[in-house]
């Protein structure tokens, strides 16, 4: 029997199959080394960066001279690092000879404010921005007179804190944000105050 034709032919197909097995090894090969490259290239570690972002801060002081019964040169300090605006609200109490609250009430003075001071809703607002370390250039109040005595039954001494806030001079929704939206900001610069809504 005659078997040289069909034997030749199988060898041609193995041989064809061995080259196509070998192309897909080889393309199999080439996709993996490349997928595993662009892994390892886009999972490469760079260096840290350090954030050198500083919140700015906003912070006062009150400034007042006191001889135990006029409060005299009343003025805020912006302490933080940015210009801010400077609110002050005057809080009076009765204290006995020991300094301790008592009843009765002790309403706060009417205030001759100094240029730029504004009234708004038990609140005093300087309406300039003020730069770090400054002050406004006019006082709030030059002198406050305290009850020394009061004649009623409660009786006691007239005592005032000055509390003051500042917030950063911009922007306008910062300001709005923490003291309503009566507040606005004016193309030079300065706050302004308005009664309606």
């Amino acid at each position: 029997m005659y078997r040289g034709k069909h034997e030749a032919r199988r060898s041609g197909k193995t041989a064809r199959k061995g080259r196509l097995t070998a192309m897909i090894v080889s393309v199999v090969l080439i996709l993996a080394l490349a997928i595993g490259g662009t892994i390892a290239w886009m999972s490469t570690k760079t260096d840290s960066v350090v954030n050198t972002f500083n919140p700015s801060q906003v912070t006062c002081r009150v400034e007042e001279e006191f001889n135990g019964e006029t409060k005299t040169n009343v003025n805020v300090t912006n302490t933080g690092d940015i210009s801010a605006f400077i609110r002050v609200k005057l809080v009076s109490y009765r204290t006995n000879e020991a300094g301790q609250h008592i009843g009765g009430v002790a309403e706060a003075p009417t205030v001759n404010f100094g240029y730029y001071w504004t009234y708004f809703d038990g609140y005093y607002y300087y309406t300039k921005p003020v730069a770090p370390g400054a002050t406004p250039a006019a006082n709030l109040a030059e002198a406050i007179e305290l009850v020394k005595d009061y004649a009623d039954a409660d009786g006691g001494h007239q005592s005032i804190d000055v509390i003051a806030e500042a917030i950063q001079a911009g922007p306008e929704a910062a300001v709005q944000a923490a003291w309503g939206n009566n507040f606005s900001i004016k193309a030079n610069g300065e706050l302004s105050v308005t009664s309606g809504n």
